[in-house]
């Protein structure tokens, strides 16, 4: 258990991570935002006046599975938000082979933590690209609490860990009613430090070592800390077993073709299972996928590959929720299987400033227009906090006994006898929880062993 404690206020915040029960290794994913202080003059803070966070000692409650519209809507956003970063990311890359592997959710609570501090130009613009389409602040607070709170309790055999994090300049002051906001909804921490201290990114490292269970052990550096008014971290990790294990005496090398059309062997783990499939083209499809499980079979990992002519390029090209929508429509009744997926690790970081600014945040990274105002008490500075950068740092690993992920790529037999899908050539992939269809993790993997 962490606590943070607030000088201006001398209240202490219960820092304790939502967590489900523990079980074995998949994904971890970390999102970091930092907010550069500069010290430009500018004005107050401009904004709409929010609703004060909820504190009437009600607890959201709900049968698993069961979300209420604003919930179900922002799962909607959340994902489309997703793919969209998805198609921009797999397309800008410099190395084709190289792997995309997201948490749409990691961005989206990061950047949920940050839109409550924003006003103005700064807040439409962020509300907009988070596609939260005219919604308050405080009814995008209330979703994200009530789908966080599912998420976590919706497997016990599943580990789930959702943690969110703010360090603040303890020169400055964080608002009441923003503090308040990022602890009732966000269950977050805010602590008051000092960047310039030569041990502060050992601590913060430290507590993202902890927080994702030593797969991340360095975030910053102390020099990405220089100028920091405040660093908000948020980390998803998430850890389950298959619900049916391959047998790794079934594992041996198999090609893979990548896009470039060379070949590489890698350990590949086979079994027959009943799996629900979906698409191929005696079904008119450009694409073929299975749905496999993990644990209670709550959260999954949908797996779409290309077949014919196509290419995973044109499938993400392609992809958005309502195409999304359609593959998952596309699964059929379960039906005996045969699946062979690569046995696979992916490190993936990436500073996601320049997508965020191409897909219409640019006020929220420029010193001379953001507006942060709702963030910072100290309104007589005349200091303009803006993003200075925002990274997410993911590791995934992918093997007989459970997930960091998997996928599956290859050609559906859906004629006679048994599917078989086999993943040989580059493919997409969602780490979902199959009621409510959010989407935790998304990825492209067109290089098993880079």
């Amino acid at each position: 258990m962490r606590y943070a404690l607030s000088k201006e206020e001398g209240e202490y915040a219960n820092g304790q991570a939502m967590t489900g029960r523990i079980g074995r290794s998949t994904p971890v994913i970390l999102t970091l935002t930092a907010l550069l202080l500069t010290l430009t003059t500018g004005g107050g803070a401009a904004g709409p006046e929010f609703p004060a966070a909820k504190d009437d000692g009600t607890q959201l409650s709900h049968s698993a599975g069961s979300l209420s519209t604003r919930a179900e809507q922002a799962v909607q956003t959340a994902n489309e938000f997703g793919f969209e970063l998805l198609r921009r990311l797999h397309a800008e890359r410099e190395d084709a082979r190289a792997n995309v592997f997201i948490s749409p959710l990691s961005v989206s609570l990061s950047l949920g933590m940050l839109l409550n501090g924003a006003g103005g130009e700064t807040f439409e613009a962020m509300g907009s690209v988070m596609g939260l389409n005219g919604r308050t602040v405080a009814e995008a607070n209330e979703a994200y609490q009530e789908l966080m709170d599912l998420l976590v309790r919706m497997d016990s055999s599943v580990e789930l860990r959702v943690a969110n994090h703010s360090w603040l300049d303890e020169g400055f002051r964080v608002r009441l009613d923003y503090r308040n906001r990022v602890q009732g909804f966000f269950d977050a921490v805010i602590e008051n430090v000092r960047f310039e201290e030569p041990e502060m990114a050992r601590a913060i490292n430290g507590w993202v070592n902890e927080s994702t269970a030593g797969r991340i052990t360095e975030m910053v550096t102390p020099e990405e800390l220089g100028g920091l008014v405040a660093l908000l971290v948020n980390s998803i990790y998430f850890e389950a077993e298959w619900t049916d294990p391959f047998d790794p005496a079934e594992t041996a090398l198999v090609e893979f073709r990548r896009a470039d059309g060379s070949i590489v062997s890698v350990p590949t783990m086979r079994q027959e299972l009943d799996a629900r499939v979906g698409g191929g083209e005696d079904y008119g499809e450009d694409f073929v996928a299975v749905d496999l499980p993990y644990g209670g079979e709550a959260f999954s990992m949908l797996v779409v590959v290309p077949v014919g002519d196509a290419t995973l390029s044109g499938l993400v090209e392609g992809m958005d929720d309502q195409r999304w929508q359609e593959v998952v429509d596309a699964l059929r009744g379960e039906a005996r299987t045969e699946v062979r997926l690569p046995r696979f690790e992916l490190a993936y970081e990436k500073v996601l400033n320049d997508v965020l600014k191409a897909m219409g945040m640019e006020v929220a990274f420029d010193r001379a227009r953001a507006d942060f105002g709702w963030l910072l008490g100290d309104q007589t500075l005349g200091a303009a906090p803006h993003i200075g950068w925002m990274k997410q740092k993911s590791f995934l690993r992918v093997d007989e006994e459970g997930t960091e992920t998997a996928a599956a790529t290859g050609t559906a037999f859906a004629t006679s006898g048994s599917p078989t899908l086999q993943a040989d050539r580059p493919f997409l992939f969602a780490i979902r929880e199959r009621e409510s269809g959010a989407i935790l993790f998304l990825g492209t993997v067109t290089d098993p062993i880079g």
